[in-house]
């Protein structure tokens, strides 16, 4: 008898050796992307929220950003270290690439943000409401 329990666990063991990994990598594959080096952009930003910080030609900023509550594309605010009113933003991501429009009073659009992945951060080109003003960004994914 305590050779067949003998077997049997060493068959068991064996087994869950072989899953061990299977489970691992379905774990993995389960977790929201914390690590924004998986997927594209897009799939980072629609999943959950996230806080982002960066800078906007020079300045320190920290954006926060979350998918849209029923209906397709991005929503969030943003302000600078040091003091300034928060600034709503909202627009759309495809692939790598994001749109997104910004508003100082909630009504009015105040300025543009067009930004492209590039590994770990996202960068691009935040322009005033009519393009007169333009300033380079740089935000790091999590």
């Amino acid at each position: 008898m305590y050779r067949q329990r003998g077997r049997l666990v060493a068959a068991l063991l064996s087994l869950a050796c072989l899953a061990l990994p299977a489970a691992q990598a379905a774990a993995q594959a389960a977790t929201p992307a914390a690590d924004a080096s998986q997927g594209s952009l897009q799939q980072v930003l629609m999943t959950h929220a996230l806080v982002l910080r960066g800078q906007i030609d020079g300045r320190a900023i920290q954006l926060s950003l979350q998918p849209k509550k029923n209906e397709d594309g991005l929503e969030g605010r943003y302000f600078f270290f040091g003091g300034s009113p928060e600034i709503l933003v909202a627009g759309e991501v495809e692939g790598d690439d994001f749109i997104m429009e910004e508003s100082i009073n909630g009504r009015d659009v105040s300025g543009q943000w067009e930004g492209h992945r590039d590994g770990q951060s996202i960068t691009g080109t935040w322009s005033s409401a009519d393009g007169a003003i333009t300033k380079p960004f740089a935000l790091q994914l999590p």
